[in-house]
């Protein structure tokens, strides 16, 4: 598995909260039928939540391709990025990234008067 570099402002979302990633990377050669899908795992096996699989066809050159999470998973949690690509429904490369996400909690507070 390979390390991504990811770029994010703030590393902290809100659980249930939909968030966009965006994936730049070439896929050589051009013309192969494609997907990738970026996930959240808290045990790096287990897909917590997953943008699924986005279809694209590669050109050769850097393509930025759109990973829509729809609802960040559990708050309390630090979760790990990953990147899964395939060519023609094989499995070509994994990446792992560089930095997690964290999904704050706050348990029910107690206030007296």
């Amino acid at each position: 598995m390979k390390i991504l570099k990811m770029e994010m402002m703030d590393p902290l979302f809100a659980e249930g909260e939909s968030r966009t990633a965006i994936a730049t990377f070439p896929v050589r050669p051009a013309g192969l039928a494609c997907t990738a899908e970026l996930w959240l795992t808290r045990d790096g096996t287990t897909r917590d939540a997953t943008s699924g699989e986005r279809a694209f066809t590669s050109t050769g050159l850097d393509q930025s391709i759109s990973c829509p999470i729809p609802a960040m998973p559990a708050g309390g949690y630090e979760y790990l990025v990953r990147l899964s690509i395939k060519a023609e429904g094989t499995p070509i490369m994994e990446f792992a990234a560089d930095e997690s996400v964290l999904i704050p909690w706050v348990g029910i507070p107690t206030i007296e008067w």
